[in-house]
């Protein structure tokens, strides 16, 4: 924590990770932000990021992943993985299944 503190206070900047652009063992210059590994977040390990990864690209012919339960049978993700990346706000824009609600209209 203390390195981002002084990462924060020389000017750098954090941009949150994006499924689409993530790296699974290195961070990146996005837009001027640097974007975490995937592999950085506590719950995934490098074999699990680069698993991930591996499976996220490819399944990128197939489109975006329409919710939480597509992206966790496209990619082999498990649930508790998904749980944490859902905590961190990186599957937020989802919705939980593919099933469409009446509350929802």
């Amino acid at each position: 924590m203390r390195i981002v503190q002084e990462m924060y206070a020389r000017g750098f900047e954090f941009c949150p990770i994006d499924l689409n652009k993530v790296s699974a063992r290195s961070f990146q210059i996005v837009d001027g932000k640097i974007m975490p590994s995937l592999s950085s977040i506590s719950a995934i390990g490098t074999k699990a990021a680069d698993a991930l990864i591996s499976k996220i690209n490819a399944s990128k012919d197939r489109g975006p992943f329409l919710s939480r339960d597509d992206f966790c049978a496209r990619s082999g993700a498990s649930p508790a993985m998904a749980d944490r990346l859902q905590e961190l706000g990186i599957l937020e824009d989802m919705p939980e299944s593919n099933q469409l609600s009446l509350f929802d209209l």
